[in-house]
């Protein structure tokens, strides 16, 4: 082999790289003119980010992990509460019955954890009959504390008179939590409440 063989078997092998180097710079332009502006769009609608910089994606991936931790214990939360009322929607002993209607008012309680339970309401978390519901709130104004009585009345509004009905008002702080409620009341000695 002659120099002049030598030399153009290297020129060979130069263009031959050249055009594998000019093929590789193509398909990278290529994707980084289109799939990294998709990317950064995805990440911006998935993140909520409105900024140009890929930097700001490591922390709003960040706060976007945290959200979703919040929700998944507000989710197990939920869940608890759920699964407690599923227990006692088919109550059949009064306690049971009791149970259900305190973890009914815990459910519908404000912010400042009071609420009136009202002889409909009882009915409709309890499946007891209209006469039976009033008896209920007479029980457990009695037997739980932190519960009272609201006795039914007439108050006169702007537009006229509006009646409240009797109701329990309960006060879910002074009732404890309402796994305390609930167990409580579900006890093998007949749901006999103890202050």
């Amino acid at each position: 082999m002659t120099e002049a063989d030598g030399e153009e078997r290297l020129c060979d092998r130069m263009a031959a790289l050249e055009r594998q180097l000019a093929a590789v710079q193509t398909e990278l332009q290529t994707t980084t003119n289109h799939d990294l502006p998709l990317l950064k769009g995805t990440l911006r609608s998935l993140l909520d980010v409105d900024g140009e910089s890929v930097a700001e994606f490591p922390a709003a991936g960040h706060t976007l992990g945290q959200q979703i931790a919040e929700y998944e214990q507000r989710l197990e939360q939920l869940e608890a509460r759920l699964d407690v009322l599923d227990q006692h929607r088919d109550a059949s002993t009064k306690a049971e019955k009791i149970a259900s209607v305190l973890a009914f008012a815990q459910n519908k309680a404000d912010s400042d954890g009071k609420v009136a339970v009202t002889p409909a309401e009882i009915r409709g978390c309890t499946g007891v009959s209209r006469r039976y519901a009033y008896d209920l709130v007479d029980a457990i104004a009695d037997d739980v504390e932190g519960v009272q009585i609201r006795e039914g009345h007439q108050v006169q509004t702007g537009s006229g008179i509006e009646r409240k009905s009797k109701a329990l008002l309960v006060d879910c702080e002074r009732v404890h939590e309402l796994n305390e409620s609930v167990n409580q009341f579900t006890t093998p000695n007949g749901g006999e409440a103890t202050h």
